[in-house]
């Protein structure tokens, strides 16, 4: 298995289950678990997660049954209610959804900080994977590697990726830091949001809060309020001031407040 973030840890979990002696490849020498953006699964999907065994219940989630669609008041900065629609989602912390499929795949060989360098074959068919350390064949080889994947290279050596015509900013940020906001995080209580701006859109929504943030626990009361910007950014602009500006031309003053407060690109 070559990448352990969260496809790769559900493919090794899949794999060992049906016995075989499995190897993951990862090329972060960091603990994915601190990674704490939000990531939202689908009701039906979480539930079967859940099922099978690869989740374990005790993983917080963060579920809410509406979204809601606002504006800026034409003229003002102000915010305007557009619709109400019944959206079921189930939001998730990205580091606490790897951590419990990392636990779930169990005591496989598990190499963290080798990044796979190629993909080959040897003379006898088997596939070879070849990192700074070793060359080792294997009978199947699953890629989870993303964009600049090793396996697509020898699957398809004339398939390059190509990038979005658009960018996304993402934030995770304490409730604490937009206190002054309490219709806001009233609102995300039971619903996610979504503010539409010529070219792109913004949704925010709550995340259970990971081990480092708020109290540390599990519970309720421990989230972060994550958000995404899809955009497109001018040739040459840095992302971070064009949606920092890119909220403050369009969104209400209060959700333009929560962007400007941290975020980075993904």
């Amino acid at each position: 298995m070559i990448g352990g973030s969260i496809a790769g840890c559900a493919a090794a979990v899949a794999g060992s289950r049906a016995g075989a002696d499995v190897t993951v490849y990862e090329r972060s020498e960091a603990e994915l678990q601190d990674r704490g953006f939000g990531i939202v699964i689908p009701p039906g999907l979480h539930a079967e997660l859940l099922g099978s065994g690869y989740l374990d219940a005790a993983m917080p989630t963060a579920p809410v049954g509406t979204r809601v669609w606002l504006t800026r008041q034409p003229g003002g900065r102000s915010v305007r209610e557009l619709a109400r629609q019944r959206s079921p989602v189930t939001p998730c912390n990205w580091g606490l959804l790897w951590r419990s499929l990392r636990a779930s795949v169990g005591a496989v060989r598990y190499l963290r900080g080798q990044p796979v360098t190629s993909v080959g074959r040897d003379g006898a068919g088997r596939a070879v994977i070849t990192t700074a350390r070793s060359e080792e064949p294997y009978d199947v080889v699953v890629g989870a590697d993303g964009h600049a994947s090793a396996t697509r290279r020898l699957l398809a050596p004339g398939l390059r990726p190509e990038p979005a015509p658009y960018a996304v900013w993402r934030g995770a940020i304490p409730l604490g830091a937009p206190a002054g906001r309490p219709r806001e995080l009233e609102l995300l209580r039971d619903a996610w949001v979504t503010l539409g701006f010529p070219g792109g859109h913004g949704i925010f929504y709550l995340i259970p809060g990971g081990p480092r943030d708020g109290d540390g626990s599990t519970g309720p009361g421990n989230r972060l309020l994550a958000y995404a910007i899809y955009g497109r950014p001018p040739e040459g602009a840095e992302p971070g001031p064009y949606v920092h500006e890119l909220a403050r031309e369009h969104f209400p003053a209060a959700w333009a407040d929560i962007v400007a407060r941290g975020g980075r690109r993904a």
